[in-house]
C-alpha cells in the first residue's frame, strides 16, 4: 500500500511540473531553433522536467516564452525593445501601436533616430521610438518629417508660411539669402520665407530689398541704394573709388583700398555698403614690373616691432612696416641703412613716389605710414586693384 501510495505521489509531481513555464537560459538569446516538447514519459521519470523559456522557434516566427506563458505586445529584453502580436509572434519592418509607428529590424529590436528604409529618411524619438512627424530638431538643425515620416526636400508650406529644406532636409535659415533654381530668396530668422517688402539685413551685415513674396530685388537702385546682379545693396556715392568699397566687408572697422593705376591709396571707416572714406588720396609707389604688387583681397597682419620696422637692406631701410596676408609690405620711403633714431632725422634713400619701382611693397610717405602703422588694427581687410 505505502508503494502505491509513494508511486502515485511521484506521478501526480510529474504531471504538474510538467505544466509549469520553466526559467531558462538568458533572454537576450534565440537559443533554440524549435520548441522544447516534454512527454508524458519524461515527465513520469523526472520530478525536474527541463523546459526552456526565453526564446522560441516554431516554423519561420519567433516567439518569447515566460511563465506566463507566450510575450505579448512590447518586452524590453537585454535593454533592446521588441513587439509580439496578440499571437505572441515577433513582429519586424513597420509597426502600428496604440495610433504610432515604429520600426523593427528583421532582428526583431526597435530603432529610434534617423533610419533610412527603402531609400527614405524617417526619424524615430529617441526614448520612445515611435515615428516622428512635422518638426524635428536633430543635431543642431531643423528638419520637416511628412504626415508618412518621410523627410521633406524642397519647398513646404507649413501653417500658412513657406520654407525650403536642402537636399539634406537641413532647413535654411535666416535672416539670410539663399540662391534657389538661379533666384535669390531672403529667409528670416525662423526660416520662413519673408513676406516684408523693404530693406532687410542679413546676419551677415548685407542689406537686401526683398519683394513680399520673398524674392530679393536684383540690379536696380533704390532708396539711394545701388543693388548688384546678387541682390547686396550697398549706398550710392559720386565717386568711382568710394562706391568700389562699398562692396567690400572686413573684419574691424576699417577698409584699405589701393588702385595700382593711379597710385592712389584710401582709408575708410563703416561697415560693407556704409564705408566713409577718412583718409586719401594717398599717393604710393608700388611693384615694378618683374616684382609687381598682386592684386586681391589680403589683411594687414603683423607689424615689425622696432625703430624703422623692417630689416637692413643692400643699400637702405624702411619704417612703420606693415606685412599682409599676400607677403608683400605696406611702409615707408627708404632711408639709409646707417640711419638710426626717428625716420624724421634719418637720411633718405629713395623718396619717390607714383612709380612702379619695388619689390612689390607698397611704398608710402613717412606720415602716411606711420598712421596706418598706428591705427589701423590687424585684420584690416586690404583691397589691391587696378
Amino acid at each position: 500500500m505505502k508503494r502505491v501510495r509513494l508511486f502515485a505521489m511521484l506521478l501526480t509531481t510529474a504531471i504538474f511540473m510538467s505544466t509549469i513555464p520553466v526559467t531558462g537560459v538568458s533572454a537576450a538569446q534565440k537559443v533554440s531553433e524549435t520548441e522544447s516538447v516534454i512527454t508524458r514519459e519524461e515527465a513520469l521519470g523526472s520530478a525536474q522536467a527541463a523546459v526552456q523559456l526565453g526564446w522560441v522557434k516554431k516554423g519561420n516566427n519567433w516567439y518569447y516564452l515566460t511563465q506566463k506563458g507566450y510575450h505579448t505586445g512590447w518586452a524590453k529584453i537585454n535593454n533592446l525593445f521588441y513587439y509580439f502580436n496578440k499571437d505572441g509572434v515577433m513582429q519586424t519592418g513597420f509597426i502600428k501601436d496604440a495610433g504610432k509607428w515604429y520600426f523593427c529590424t528583421t532582428d526583431g529590436h526597435m530603432k529610434v533616430g534617423w533610419q533610412k528604409i527603402n531609400g527614405t529618411w524617417y526619424f524615430f524619438d529617441l526614448i520612445r521610438g515611435y515615428m516622428k512627424t512635422g518638426w524635428v530638431y536633430s543635431n543642431g538643425a531643423w528638419f520637416y518629417m511628412d504626415k508618412s515620416g518621410a523627410m521633406a526636400t524642397g519647398w513646404r508650406k507649413v501653417d500658412g508660411k513657406w520654407y525650403y529644406l536642402g537636399e539634406d532636409g537641413v532647413m535654411y535659415t535666416g535672416p539670410s539669402v539663399y540662391q534657389i533654381d538661379g533666384v535669390y530668396y531672403f529667409f528670416e530668422n525662423s526660416g520662413a520665407l519673408t513676406s516684408k517688402t523693404g530693406f532687410q539685413v542679413t546676419n551677415k551685415g548685407n542689406t537686401f530689398y526683398t519683394n513680399k513674396d520673398g524674392t530679393v530685388v536684383t540690379n536696380k537702385e533704390i532708396g539711394g541704394k545701388v543693388i548688384n546682379s546678387e541682390g547686396v545693396a550697398v549706398r550710392k556715392v559720386d565717386d568711382a573709388m568710394d562706391q568700389k568699397a562699398q562692396w567690400y566687408d572686413s573684419d574691424t572697422q576699417y577698409l584699405v583700398l589701393a588702385d595700382l593705376s593711379e597710385h592712389a591709396l584710401r582709408v575708410y571707416q563703416g561697415k560693407k555698403g556704409e564705408w566713409n572714406r577718412i583718409k586719401g588720396d594717398w599717393e604710393f609707389s608700388c611693384g615694378a614690373p618683374a616684382t609687381r604688387t598682386p592684386c586681391g583681397q589680403f589683411k594687414l597682419c603683423w607689424k615689425v616691432q622696432n625703430d624703422y620696422g623692417w630689416k637692413t637692406f643692400e643699400k637702405c631701410k624702411a619704417a612703420y612696416v606693415y606685412w599682409t596676408t599676400a607677403g608683400f609690405m605696406l611702409h615707408t620711403i627708404l632711408y639709409d641703412k646707417y640711419s638710426y633714431g626717428d625716420p624724421e632725422d634719418a637720411d633718405i634713400a629713395d623718396d619717390r613716389l607714383g612709380m612702379n619701382i619695388s619689390m612689390s611693397c607698397i611704398r608710402l610717405a613717412l606720415e602716411n605710414a606711420r598712421w596706418i602703422y598706428t591705427n589701423i588694427p590687424h585684420g584690416t581687410k586690404l583691397v589691391v586693384y587696378e
